[in-house]
């Protein structure tokens, strides 16, 4: 659950949406996937600056979407990104280290 919500946190950073909160993981994906058809019809340039922002890439948004022909675009794309930001979190709990309580702050890079 801790990753659920970690997920929803950085992405939800990325996106600048500030005030929203869920009850759910399955309410927070439909919150995305929402936000994502709302750019497809009105703002694509947006969509591909956030999946940029996030690091999805475009070569596999476009592999993905002609693999699933017919099916909901924002779906798949939201998809991504969630599992992206998934991804993110496993490298930094792998990099993660705790400060050495002997070595001051300016020492530190």
């Amino acid at each position: 659950m801790e990753n659920a919500l970690q997920v929803q946190e950085y992405t939800l950073q990325l996106l600048e949406e500030n005030a929203v909160s869920f009850s759910s993981f399955a309410e927070f994906r439909k919150f995305i996937i929402q936000k994502i058809n709302y750019w497809i019809l009105n703002d694509f340039d947006h969509l591909m600056y956030i999946l940029y922002r996030i690091d999805v890439h475009e070569d596999k948004v476009r592999k993905l979407l002609k693999e699933h022909k017919g099916e909901n675009a924002a779906e798949i794309i939201a998809d991504l990104i969630i599992d992206r930001q998934k991804q993110k979190i496993e490298t930094r709990k792998m990099f993660h280290f705790d400060k050495p309580s002997d070595i001051s702050e300016e020492e530190l890079w």
